[in-house]
């Protein structure tokens, strides 16, 4: 459940990515999709702390908890 509402964030910033590059944007309209996209970008990095303390691994027949870096 909670990948498909990151997906869904995801597809909402791409949609705004395309509206703010369209030079016809009003500057008032801009600024608000650019709110919308900075708050959406911030709840999207909470997502994906809160999977990538969800993910496992098994090594040597022991679940070990994942320690991605962020390289």
């Amino acid at each position: 459940m909670a990948v498909k509402k990151l997906k869904s964030k995801i597809s909402r910033l791409e949609t705004i990515a395309e509206l703010l590059e369209d030079d016809n944007q009003e500057i008032e309209a801009s600024m608000k999709l650019f709110e919308e996209g900075m708050k959406l970008i911030k709840e999207c990095n909470g997502d994906l702390d809160t999977l990538e303390g969800k993910i496992t691994i098994m090594i040597d027949g022991e679940e070990k908890d994942f320690e991605g870096s962020a390289e």
